[in-house]
């Protein structure tokens, strides 16, 4: 009784010893490890089982491990399986995409390149993946104003957002939200939005986003009749656009087809600011001519969980932009200046494109940081891809120029 006790400890031990090997393995992702336990412990019982000479309990041992290894390797493989569909999901592509949009006729020379506008709301967002996904640009809520008090806010995230979007390679701006009832405060609000921006990278336009809050004050401003003509709408934003171009920063008016239509005339408005329309019903009906439209706000992205504002930027190719931006009192065009790119077309390397640029005026070469700012759009996936240069310094305006991702 002692001996057959002995040596069920001995096959009980075998087998516990057998499964913890192989289950040990499957934990820490040890495949390969595990698959030689499994031959060697098969080998090891084998052999034994021949040493006994029967079927007897080394028989029954035999058949236990056999099951016990049957059920371990279902076990791997299943943990391999899971793995695997973790590691694919981590990789999953949700692009922005023109897919059921309607573009205003006069884009029809124009690229498409699309962007998103986020705040506090939109949490952890991870910029990398976001570019990836073909968001090329980004307006970054920097803060706002409370509709009831008036008081001056930081957005909670907007540090963190626009130091990732720069190192993202994201074209970067970011706006206000704006309770504005006169020019006085829309000079505060950008005020507070130039010191917030002051030391990251500006590629976009500093904005003012106004709109109307429900019960806030600017909307009480309007009841009360305080603000009766279109004019004083376009004195508020122009007064914050100013500041800003004083500043040395390109500026913008955000505002829905409301606004723009019935409290603005974005008809004459255009011809002063750049404007960002907002419009979601697949079109947008804005009379004036605006350059970026905010055409949804429930998009999905990779990167950021939950929805998103989908914006798009209509750029013509190799057309020259005026800038607005005070600079020095005697600037070039950038459209005076020839760029260079050193190849005819390029390959991805990290899912990017990026062509080395050269910018000359005349015989001069212009510094980068210094005489222009270049950023990259449209440059994740094969096909065209195009390099924005803007002039800064002695250079004024901004233009594109296409190149081909192989």
């Amino acid at each position: 009784m002692a001996e057959d006790e002995v040596k069920n400890s001995e096959e009980k031990d075998a087998v516990n010893g057998a499964e913890n090997d192989v289950r040990n393995d499957v934990v820490n992702g040890d495949a390969n490890d595990a698959e030689t336990d499994v031959k060697d412990d098969v080998a090891k019982t084998e052999k034994e089982e021949k040493k006994s000479g029967g079927e007897g309990n080394g028989g029954k041992r035999l058949k236990k491990v056999k099951w016990v290894i049957i059920i371990l390797i279902l076990w791997l493989v299943l943990a391999c399986v899971l793995r695997l569909v973790i590691h694919l999901a981590s990789f999953s592509h949700t692009h922005l995409t023109d897919e059921g949009l309607t573009h205003a006729i006069r884009f029809q020379n124009s690229v498409v390149v699309h962007g998103i506008d986020v705040s506090e709301f939109q949490d952890d967002i991870n910029w990398k993946r976001v570019k990836s996904s073909e968001a090329d640009f980004v307006f970054i809520r920097a803060g706002y104003r409370r509709a009831e008090t008036g008081e001056l806010v930081e957005d909670e995230d907007f540090k963190s957002n626009i130091k990732k979007a720069n190192r993202a390679g994201i074209m970067t701006g970011a706006y206000f939200f704006s309770q504005a009832v006169n020019e006085a405060e829309a000079i505060e609000e950008a005020d507070y939005l130039l010191d917030l921006v002051e030391p990251y990278d500006i590629s976009m336009p500093l904005v003012i986003d106004f709109e109307l809050y429900d019960g806030g004050r600017l909307q009480q401003a309007i009841d009360a009749g305080d603000l009766p003509a279109a004019s004083l709408y376009h004195d508020i934003v122009l007064a914050f656009c100013r500041r800003v171009e004083e500043a040395g920063y390109e500026s913008a008016v955000y505002a829905n087809y409301d606004m723009l239509t019935n409290y603005m005339d974005s008809s004459i408005l255009d011809n002063d600011v750049t404007i960002w329309a907002a419009q979601y019903d697949g079109a947008c009906y804005v009379k004036g001519n605006y350059l970026y439209w905010q055409c949804a706000e429930d998009a999905a992205i990779d990167g950021i969980e939950g929805p998103v504002d989908h914006d798009i930027w209509y750029i013509e190719p190799g057309k020259v932009y005026a800038t607005k931006a005070a600079g020095k009192k005697e600037q070039v065009s950038i459209g005076e200046c020839e760029i260079l790119l050193n190849a005819k077309s390029y390959k991805l390397k990290d899912n990017r494109a990026k062509p080395k640029v050269v910018v000359m005026y005349g015989d001069k070469k212009l510094h980068p940081g210094k005489d222009y700012i270049m950023s990259y759009v449209r440059n994740t996936t094969s096909g065209t891809g195009y390099v924005i240069v803007q002039g800064i310094g002695k250079y004024k305006d901004w233009t594109s120029k296409a190149f081909t991702i192989e």
